[in-house]
């Protein structure tokens, strides 16, 4: 009988490769692989500086091509991105407060600027309420973000008419888990109705506060709730990957099946920087881009904590700078709700029969990256065909997908 664990594993790597059903065989799959992929969704190992499991997931994925490619004399998988994008973004703002004493500021006077100070002591502008700066940064530049609210700290039903506008327009409204929420299901479902009667949004993200998290029974408390992705498990007091991955994937329950949640794993949180770690600005920018180039690297994703109340503070102002670097990367950049819409799409069966596959149901963007021995002909119907670096890049121009090779 095959390891359950090995099971899981399978099934991560076909879907974060976006193989074929049934190419990944559990058998063959390294034990080291899944010993540490089982200690690391535990919370048995790590973090570690680089995505350790995502390198393991890439280089046995070139190993499976490789096999695949001797064994049939082609191999084809879905790429992870919409349009081949090298890599992804999430956008993520937790809200924490919405509001300050004039005391409170006074004291940390040093971390604005004199128009904004000064414009906050004669009661012009909010120094703590920024979601409206932020949608309107993020307006300019043609992207959207997740705003996670807490119920209790602040009266989140001032904002229903704000979170409805912003939400229409595209933003992603979700829930910020007050404390308990992340091993109680009762305060957990608590806190959902509390969020739900003051804002009329059904909230299908969230993110515990302080990134408070019980990998025994965090996620499936999420699951039993309804909730359709997290992304709380990151790091607050140093920098890297708490389980080693940076793409989606779906948690296992106690038995290691994969759960309906999506993990949306974060790499990088503003506070990390500059509260526990006391980087300068050049510094952290230094840091933000080098954790952006390791998820590079492994074609994943770069899920981005900014507190809305840091944007306007020494350190937290860098979010635009931030923000256009990756925007001039060309990367594919999402709310955590799109990022969930796009990759459960994206998990359509890949079915290959002999000298056939077939996808039906493709989303727009989706991208295959075929790869063969010389002389083997290509025919597609539904998608166009381009080269890239030696690689077939073909592009779904229709739902139903169809290769033949002969």
């Amino acid at each position: 009988m095959t390891n359950p664990v090995a099971l899981y594993a399978a099934g991560l790597l076909e879907t974060s490769l976006g193989l074929p059903s049934g190419d990944v065989d559990p058998e063959r799959i390294p034990s080291d692989f899944v010993d540490l992929l089982k200690s690391a969704v535990r919370g048995g190992a790590g973090p570690w500086p680089s995505p350790v499991l995502e390198e393991a997931v890439k280089r046995l994925g070139a190993e499976i091509e490789s096999s695949l490619v001797e064994q049939n004399g082609y191999s084809v998988r879905k790429a992870r991105w919409p349009n081949a994008a090298d890599y992804a973004v999430c956008l993520t703002h937790d809200v924490d407060s919405i509001s300050r004493p004039i005391r409170h500021i006074l004291e940390r006077r040093d971390r604005f600027s004199y128009p904004d100070l000064l414009l906050a002591l004669l009661h012009l502008r909010s120094l703590y309420d920024n979601t409206e700066y932020i949608a309107r940064l993020e307006r300019a530049r043609g992207v959207r973000s997740s705003f996670y609210f807490l119920t209790r700290e602040y009266d989140i039903s001032r904002l229903k008419r704000r979170l409805a506008r912003l939400a229409s327009e595209g933003w992603d409204i979700g829930l910020h888990g007050d404390f308990g929420t992340h091993d109680s299901p009762d305060r957990l479902l608590e806190a959902m109705k509390l969020f739900q009667d003051a804002t009329s949004i059904v909230p299908t993200g969230v993110r515990e506060h302080y990134l408070r998290f019980d990998f025994q029974r965090t996620w499936e408390i999420l699951e039993a709730a309804g909730l359709d992705y997290d992304t709380t498990v990151g790091t607050t007091d140093t920098l890297g990957f708490r389980v080693g991955l940076c793409t989606p994937f779906h948690p296992p329950d106690s038995g290691w099946r994969p759960l309906r949640l999506l993990e949306l794993p974060l790499v990088l949180m503003d506070t990390t920087l500059w509260g526990y770690l006391k980087r300068s600005e050049a510094d952290g920018f230094r840091e933000a881009l080098a954790l952006r180039d390791a998820v590079k690297q492994v074609n994943g994703l770069f899920t981005l904590l900014w507190h809305q109340e840091s944007v306007r503070m020494k350190g937290g102002r860098l979010y635009t700078t931030i923000l256009d670097s990756l925007l001039r990367d060309g990367c594919f950049i999402s709310t955590g709700r799109g990022i969930s819409r796009w990759w459960r799409a994206r998990e359509t069966p890949l079915l290959r029969s002999g000298n056939i596959v077939s996808l039906s149901g493709a989303p727009h963007g989706l991208c295959l990256l075929f790869n063969s021995k010389e002389g083997l002909r290509l025919d597609v119907e539904g998608g166009e065909v381009v080269e890239r670096g030696g690689t077939a890049l073909i592009s779904a121009k229709s739902e139903e997908l169809r290769l033949k090779v002969s």
